[in-house]
């Protein structure tokens, strides 16, 4: 890679190279010497049809032992006491990066809306969970009934615990995405770490459908109303909030942003917003690592199903589900027993005595 290049990617690399660099200054007090070890990092951007995009930053980590509960326990209470003590720093580091972005691209950009806040899942583990959301303002170029998206982006590097997924509005549909997803739906792509971006990728161009023009023309400003309930319940589903994280290169959280002037409630929203989306702790499958996909599947069926229904069920190739669940295996996550010419995966503790059943097979 070049030297202009690996710049332009380092400065580009937004929450991934943000979140890793430690708070100066012994801002964190105790929580300074605490290490939360973060197993998957999500950068979730949800797209809007003026261009803005809406960003949500999710660093989990399994709480597996005294320790990292711990930790995490240390943090939540720290980031609720004074969240300001973790948005000032981030806040100022991605306000940078967005300037970066603007002078790539041409055009005006803004930060806004920042927040932090934690929370706690269970897949069938328990996860510790710290989130930053913020709205990033014309993150994606408008062209007519085009929303082209990634310029801002380019040159990002994922290292092989980072996800990046994109989500376009409903009525839009994709023209061309470049590289090609690790994955897709009608209104999402994402690709898994670890990947290096070209200078011109990530790419993702969507259209206005015509079903879409037909269903806005004929309802006038209740299109507007009802993309406003998307939005807010894909924010509500999401937990909306924002993060600051320790990660295990460094050993310690940094800050996450301070809110950029911009007319913002003062947190009420986006706190009731996390009470209700803590009434579902399961959290949707894109925001899953592979590892966490196969043992939610397993919880969900019972603890218990055949290798190879594993991977036709996560639309996995054999040697895909294979290494990862040997590396669960080694984990001690599940265990996995040869009945006849099937391997079968289990949950640690489930009962095997009965015959694999009809579930298992499907």
């Amino acid at each position: 890679m070049s030297t202009a290049r690996r710049r332009r990617a380092t400065v580009l690399a937004l929450v991934v190279a943000l979140l890793v660099v430690p708070v100066a200054g012994g801002q964190l007090g105790g929580l300074a010497q605490e290490q939360v070890d973060p197993d998957t990092v999500v950068l979730q951007v949800e797209l809007q049809a003026d261009g803005d995009a809406s960003w949500a930053v999710h660093y989990r980590t399994r709480l597996d032992d005294d320790n990292t509960t711990a930790a995490f326990e240390s943090l939540q209470a720290d980031v609720s006491a004074d969240p300001t003590a973790y948005t000032a720093d981030f806040g100022d580091r991605m306000n940078r990066t967005i300037a970066t972005a603007e002078n790539a691209t041409g055009r005006e950009m803004a930060l806004r809306n920042l927040t932090v806040a934690t929370e706690t899942e269970t897949l069938p583990q328990e996860y510790g969970v710290v989130t930053y959301r913020f709205e990033w303002t014309n993150f994606a170029a408008v062209e007519g009934d085009q929303l082209r998206a990634g310029d801002a982006l380019s040159g990002l590097y994922l290292d092989e615990e980072s996800t990046l997924r994109i989500d376009w509005p409903a009525g839009y549909e994709r023209t061309s995405v470049d590289p090609s997803p690790t994955r897709s739906d009608e209104q999402t792509v994402a690709w898994d770490g670890r990947l290096d971006f070209e200078s011109d990728e990530p790419r993702l161009v969507v259209s206005e459908s015509a079903t879409a023009d037909e269903t806005t023309t004929g309802a006038g400003d209740a299109g507007g109303d009802a993309w406003l309930l998307v939005v807010a319940t894909v924010l509500a589903a999401g937990g909306v909030v924002a993060l600051l994280w320790a990660n295990r290169r460094y050993g310690v959280a940094g800050g996450a942003a301070a809110d950029d002037g911009s007319d913002t409630p003062d947190g009420a929203a986006g706190e009731a917003t996390a009470e209700d989306a803590g009434d579902d702790p399961s959290p949707p499958p894109e925001l899953l690592s592979n590892e966490e996909r196969v043992l939610q599947l397993l919880d969900d069926s019972g603890g218990r199903l055949k290798q190879q229904a594993i991977a036709e069920r996560l639309d996995w190739t054999a040697a895909k589900t294979s290494q990862v669940i040997g590396d669960l295996r080694e984990e001690d996550e599940l265990e996995t027993f040869r009945i006849g010419r099937e391997n079968v995966v289990t949950l640690p503790g489930v009962d095997l005595a009965s015959d694999v059943g009809e579930d298992d097979e499907s």
